[in-house]
This record gives C-alpha cells, structure tokens and sequence, in this order.
C-alpha cells in the first residue's frame, strides 16, 4: 500500500506540475505559488477533521514549516527557471539531485533496501532522465544547472524534513507548511513588486496547482511514514512520466522515442520495488 501511495503521489505531482507550468505563463511564478498553497491550505483545513488527528506536537509544526518554506523557494525558483532557463537542462538535474539527497540520507540513518529494490532504484535514475529529455542543439547553460542544483536540494531537503513528522501529528505539518509558505511567498512577492494576487483568468490553473500538490504531498507523506524513505523518493522521481504525458495529450508535444524508453524503465522500476 505504501508503494501504491507513492506511485499515487507521483503521477499527481507530475500533473501539478504541468497545471502550475500553465499557470506560470499567465502569471509571475511566485504568485502562482502564493495562489496555489493557499488553494492547498483551504483544503487541508477541509479535509483534516477526516483525518482524526488530536493536537499536533510543535516540535511537527515546526518541522511542516521549515519544509514548506524551504519547499515554496523551491517551487518558485523552478517555475522561474522554467521560463527563463533550458527546461530540458533544468528539470532533469533538479529530478536528480531531489532524489539523491533522499536517498542518501536514508542509507546514512540505516535505511537497507532490498536487492529487488537496490534493482528498481537504478533502473529508476536513467528512467527519470529519459523521461525529462528534450530536443536540444545548445549547450547547458550555467544558471540552468545552477537553478536545477539548488531546486534539487531543496526539494530533496522537503522530504526528509517532512518525513521527520510524528505520525500522530496527522497532515497538520502539511497545513503548518502550507501556511509558512504563503506568508514567505507573500514577502517575497511584496519584496520584487509583484502581484500577490493571479489575474483571474489564472484563477483556475492556480487553484488546480494547489490542490494537485496538496494531495500529491498527502499521499507522500502517508507513504514515507509507513515505507522506507529512499523508496518512496525514487519512485517520486518520476513524476515527469505524466507531465509528459499531458504535455502530448494536451498541448500536442511529441513525446520522443527516448522518452518512451523511459517511461518503460519507469514501469519496470517500480515493478522490481514493489515486489522486493
């Protein structure tokens, strides 16, 4: 089940992050993230009383909005770096780099997966790869790798910091994020003299963005706090598997011959984890 919750997680990731890409060209990225976590905050408050929970630990309040605040820079800096910057050198490296901080730390604490698993997860790296590859003549620019690093760390910083909670804190270390993010977004937005508010024509996109990702990282956090993190990462990090997807099914991108290698890979990877 937890494995099924981060396949789960993955393909909604990957599905917001298409909507937010959307958005992003309607609107600054930093207010799309400020429109799209505070989407997010309302419908965790919705969903909470669902959830059962009791009063959460501050010590997970706290440890929810060190990731969310660290996560939303994350956030605005890719979608900046998506329109400003190769996409085809940013996204992979930013996948990549997310996914060995992770899975690095959790080897470090003691984390031994699987041999089947060990399998799954190098299949996973060139899969992710693949799946991200875009058509380019040009050489990787510095800033793209730069912005791919530092996203990549941050993200990557987000799980394992998110996967610290107790799990009887429930998704209230969700909600704390969430609410950190807003108000560092807001600052942020005041500080570089743009809008906090999307234009209405964005509306849409930006809520869709926001409830996509809070569902995505409920899932994720439902599935790291019953399975090894390491696994959960690296099946996380193919979430670009849909984005592509929808790129072709909705915009009419090609997808490339690579990237179907890719997905396949992608497939087989999180076969040989979930049987491990």
């Amino acid at each position: 089940m937890p494995l099924l919750l981060a396949t789960l997680s993955s393909l909604i990731f990957g599905v917001g992050d298409f909507a937010g890409a959307m958005a992003a060209r309607r609107t600054p990225a930093v207010t799309v993230v400020v429109g799209a976590h505070l989407a997010g905050f309302v419908g965790l408050m919705a969903a909470a009383p669902f959830f059962g929970e009791g009063v959460p630990a501050l010590t997970d309040l706290g440890w929810g909005a060190l990731a969310g605040a660290g996560g939303s820079i994350g956030i605005a800096l890719l979608y900046h770096a998506l329109a400003t910057t190769r996409m085809g050198v940013t996204a992979p490296i930013a996948a990549l780099v997310g996914t060995a901080v992770p899975v690095a730390f959790g080897v470090v604490i003691g984390e031994r997966p699987a041999t089947l698993a060990w399998a799954g997860m190098a299949l996973a790296l060139p899969a992710m790869l693949l799946i991200s590859a875009r058509r380019s003549t040009d050489a990787p620019s510095l800033p793209a790798v730069v912005y791919g690093l530092v996203v990549g760390v941050l993200f990557g910083l987000f799980g394992i910091v998110i996967s610290r909670t107790s799990s009887a804190s429930g998704v209230w270390p969700l909600l704390s994020a969430r609410g950190a993010s807003v108000i560092l977004m807001i600052a942020v937005a005041r500080g570089s003299h743009r809008p906090v508010v999307a234009e209405r024509r964005a509306w849409s996109l930006v809520s869709a963005t926001g409830l996509l990702d809070t569902t995505a990282n409920v899932l994720f956090l439902l599935a790291v706090r019953a399975e090894l993190l390491s696994l959960v990462a690296m099946i996380m990090s193919l979430y670009p598997a849909s984005t592509v997807s929808l790129a072709r099914l909705i915009l009419g991108e090609r997808i490339r011959r690579v990237q179907g290698v890719g997905m396949g890979l992608a497939v087989a990877a999180v076969t040989l984890i979930a049987v491990a």
